[in-house]
């Protein structure tokens, strides 16, 4: 994530949070045991992935998303 984290630099902001004692969020969000959650800038749930069946493609396309939703308004 840090390499992304430079890439997308006054972009997007990332934070990277233990699962543990995140429950219930986790549920909210139907990740299963984990995963990664994309916000649009008011805090809506746009993006999520469950698990680890995703790497930097699947986090790009999302960042991408996002960035491309927010540029639309």
């Amino acid at each position: 994530m840090s390499e992304l984290e430079k890439e997308y630099a006054g972009r997007a902001l990332f934070n990277v949070l233990l699962a543990t004692g995140r429950e219930e969020e986790i549920k909210r969000f139907e990740l299963g045991s984990h995963g990664l959650v994309g916000f649009d800038a008011a805090g809506e749930a746009k993006v999520k992935l469950p698990g680890h069946n995703f790497g930097r493609d699947e986090i790009v396309a999302a960042i991408g998303k996002l960035l491309d939703e927010r540029q639309s308004r």
